[in-house]
């Protein structure tokens, strides 16, 4: 009896929809870049060549955390206007 009640339960959750998560935009921070090597970095064109594509990928990075972080802030709120509205 137990079975067939955990048979049936199983059944219904694994038909049931599950709450969809919302489309993330994924970073668009390409290319990713890539340490040379210990002998590479100590030629001076290689390392500024280095450091430029790794400060250019740092402020993508950083613009792309800024966005995520103003669109979850503006969630936040939306979340505590409706709390405060339902109280």
């Amino acid at each position: 009896m137990k079975r067939i009640i955990l048979a049936a339960s199983l059944v219904l959750c694994a038909t049931t929809p599950f709450a969809q998560m919302p489309d993330v935009p994924k970073y668009q921070c390409d290319p990713k870049p890539e340490y040379p090597g210990r002998l590479a970095m100590q030629s001076d064109t290689r390392r500024g060549l280095f450091e430029r594509e790794l400060k250019t990928y740092k402020t993508c990075m950083d613009k792309y955390l800024a966005d995520r972080k103003a669109v979850m802030k503006a969630n936040e709120e939306n979340a505590n206007a409706a709390i405060t509205e339902y109280n």
